[in-house]
């Protein structure tokens, strides 16, 4: 579900709310009940949570593989650096 950012046009607060895109658009303020439009985000994004074996490591550079390390998808540590 989206969220959207609203500012009031009468006290300047901004805030969001996740709502359906076939939601209505708030059209009061929750602080003054003044009049609120929403305002145009710089997009959509998410974010990745989690552990990952490449998490240390800089995008696009190969794995850090070693004897130490676990990499490729092995169970086990790589005999030889770097993966084959």
């Amino acid at each position: 579900m989206p969220t959207y950012e609203y500012e009031c046009d009468q006290c300047g607060v901004r805030f969001e709310r996740m709502q359906a895109m076939s939601a209505p658009q708030v059209d009061a303020c929750p602080e003054c009940g003044g009049r609120v439009r929403r305002l145009i985000s710089g997009g959509a994004a998410f974010i990745v949570k989690g552990v990952s074996m490449h998490t240390a490591e800089a995008p696009g550079s190969p794995p850090n593989c070693g004897r130490d390390t676990r990499c490729c998808g092995r169970r086990e540590p790589c005999e030889t650096k770097p993966c084959q």
